[in-house]
């Protein structure tokens, strides 16, 4: 299972391929292009066949579709903001598994 995170008013776009993944700046990170999002800004796990992301406590926080959250199930189609970026949660194209109960 793979997702990708695509910017919203850039060109960037994170791959997770692997769970669970921590997004940011720092090295061994799913490193995101930009100076905005936190260093360890926000863990995605894969927890009972559901993507699940939890902000680590950044200044910025982490929103699911508008909304600031500390811990939230993510689908395709929903927005992530992480500090000032903006993210789509997709499905990788080349995914054949079923991902969050939809047939890729």
């Amino acid at each position: 299972m793979s997702v990708e995170l695509v910017a919203t008013k850039s060109s960037d776009r994170v791959f997770a391929k692997t769970f669970p993944a921590v997004i940011g700046q720092e090295a061994g990170t799913v490193q995101v292009n930009d100076s905005v999002p936190g260093s360890c800004h926000c863990l995605v796990s894969l927890v009972d066949s559901q993507l699940v992301v939890w902000d680590l406590g950044t200044a910025g926080g982490t929103s699911v579709n508008g909304t600031r959250v500390t811990k939230a199930a993510i689908k395709p189609g929903d927005t992530l903001k992480l500090g000032g970026m903006e993210f789509q949660v997709k499905r990788r194209p080349d995914s054949r598994r079923y991902l969050f109960g939809v047939r890729s």
